[in-house]
Order: C-alpha cells, then structure tokens, then sequence
C-alpha cells in the first residue's frame, strides 16, 4: 500500500502560524517567558483542532461524498472489505484520522465520534460522556471535563446535520434506532482527549498536524481502495473533484483545500488566544 507525505501542505501550515505568531508584539511582562514559548489551555487547543475537523470532514461530505455519488462513486460502512469496492462514509472518514492518530502515536490526542442514537452499538454514550450529551442536546454548547477514569482532559462538540447525505444515510440505515433525523439536528458529538491541562504552542502545532496527517493517509488509503476494484473503474486522480465526474482529488489537492478553508480562522484563533 503506498504512503504519501504532504510536504507542500504541511510546510506551509507550519511557515503560515510560526510566522503569525512571531509577528505579534508580546506585553513586556511577557518577554521573560517566550523562551518556553505561549502556553494554551486544553479547551483553546481543542477549539482549534475541533474547528479543523469541522472543515476537513464537511469537505469531505459535500464534496467527495455528496458530489461523488453523483457521479457513480460508491460508498459504504463496510468499504474496508476486499469484496466491497467503495470509499469510505463521513462518520468511517473520521474514524480512519483516528485511528491513524491513534496507530502513529506521535501526539497524545484522542478523537471519538459517538451518539444517543448511534448506528453501531459500540458509538453510544455511556456514563459521563452520556450525561454531558444530554445537555449538549438542550444547549447545543462544547462540554469540558476531566476523566477521573481514563486520567484524561476531555471535550465533547456537537455534530451537526449540516450535509443531506448523512441525514438519509443514517435514516435508511437497516440497524438505525432513529429515522427522523433532518438537517441542522444535533446528530452526536465529537469527543476529543488529551493527558495535559496545557499545551505549548509546539504542542499545539503537532496536534494540528496530527489531525491533518490522519485526514490525508485516511484519503489516500481510500485512493488505494479504487486501484483494486474489477467491476468498477478505477477514479482518474489528481486536481479534480467529483463535482466534474467520475473522478477524485489527491491527498495533497484535498489536503491543500482543507488548508485554504481553514488555516485563516486557525492562525486567527491562535492569536486571539
């Protein structure tokens, strides 16, 4: 299987926050730590990394899923399977970052995407998380909290309906428990974890990269996917969209959008905090 490296992407971000950060004027009393360098809370780090996902996995929905289907792409639960030659859902396509995060364990940084209703029994709340579900479902607001258990800071953002196919998809589900969902609907949360209260902005950094790394070898294991397939064309890849065809981007085209969408509110909320 092969691998890909975004290095055109990845520097880019780099140079984009290292040199924004640098150019903000510090308050004197300040100067004496910069050594160490800025220090963000927790929740700061996991807004930003949340807004990251927000994009990359909408660009993922309407884009790659909702344009493809369109034009003859399939996608299914069950793409991973040599029989089922298919790209992978939004829910699975977040699934993939997170275990790549997860498998490379380079950065601590925990993602998860559960639900009241899940699909799958495995992706239900329990316990804390569903007691802080609830009220994410009354006030539609980021839930923070320390895992006594699992010894980890966590945070809970709400998934929101925002794209037609996830809605029919999981109201067509043959095992859904609910089939009434509609657009703008708090269908789940997404869970993120991390050991520390605090993060340096180098910390910062590499979550944001680990989260983008897991995005881009998720799609490029997806690519890989359709070079096996036998009774469906294999997807001409390279600058292209599905929006035009029968075809998909590569990891870096899908990578370099996800960086265009997102990095100025990044660097925005890296400054502000």
């Amino acid at each position: 299987m092969k691998t890909t490296t975004i290095h055109k992407t990845k520097w880019y971000l780099a140079l984009v926050l290292l040199l924004g950060f640098a150019c903000q004027p510090l308050p004197e009393e300040e100067s004496e730590s910069t050594s160490s360098g800025k220090m963000y809370s927790i929740e700061e780090a996991f807004e930003i990394v949340a807004a990251e996902n927000d994009v990359a996995r909408t660009l993922y929905t309407k884009a790659i899923v909702g344009e493809g289907k369109k034009n003859g792409l399939k996608f299914h639960e069950d793409w991973e399977k040599d029989e089922v030659e298919a790209g992978p859902l939004p829910a699975l396509f977040l699934r993939g970052i997170a275990s790549d995060i997860k498998k490379k364990g380079e950065i601590p940084l925990g993602l998860f995407l559960g639900s009241d209703f899940p699909v799958r029994k495995s992706n239900k709340f329990v316990g804390k998380q569903a007691e802080l579900f609830s009220e994410i479902r009354q006030d539609g607001k980021p839930k923070y909290f320390y895992d006594e258990e699992s010894k980890l800071y966590t945070a809970m953002f709400p998934d929101f309906a925002g794209a037609k196919p996830c809605v029919t998809c999981h109201n067509e589900h043959p095992e859904t428990t609910k089939t009434d969902w509609k657009m703008g609907d708090i269908m789940g949360a997404t869970t993120w974890t991390y050991p520390s209260d605090s993060v340096s902005f180098e910390e910062l950094q590499g979550m944001i990269m680990a989260y983008r790394d897991g995005a881009a070898a998720t799609f490029q294991k997806y690519l890989d996917k359709t070079e096996t397939f036998s009774e469906n064309e294999t997807p001409k890849v390279g600058d292209v969209w599905p929006s035009a065809g029968y075809q998909l981007p590569s990891p870096t085209e899908f990578l370099d959008s996800v960086n265009h969408l997102s990095s100025k509110n990044t660097l925005k909320g890296i400054l502000k905090m």
